[in-house]
């Protein structure tokens, strides 16, 4: 293969490195907000004495739903293992608050 074939297979492929690399930084920043925002809310309810395992299973489902689709892509044990122990977790929380709130 010469320059130009790698080249032009590089821009058919319409992968942009730099915009995955953005995206990805843009989604890190926005998963650190969301943990803050959730960490905040946890406080208030724990203070107030209210309920706090609605979000706490949001975020468990958060995690649970992105490891089995990396789970799918990388066919890796452990994130496996990840993923169901965080989808058990998550429906632990939703129960719980459920009990909670009825």
């Amino acid at each position: 293969m010469d320059k130009e074939e790698i080249l032009n297979k590089y821009r058919s492929e319409n992968n942009d490195e730099g915009k995955n690399h953005e995206n990805n930084h843009a989604d890190d920043q926005g998963f650190y907000a969301l943990c803050f925002l959730a960490l905040l809310i946890m406080m208030y309810q724990i203070f107030n004495n209210l309920p706090f395992g609605d979000i706490t299973a949001l975020l468990f489902a958060f995690m649970a739903t992105g490891g089995f689709s990396r789970y799918r892509l990388r066919k890796e044990k452990g994130i496996l293992y990840f993923s169901i122990v965080n989808s058990f977790l998550c429906a632990a929380f939703l129960i719980w608050y459920i009990l909670q709130t009825i």
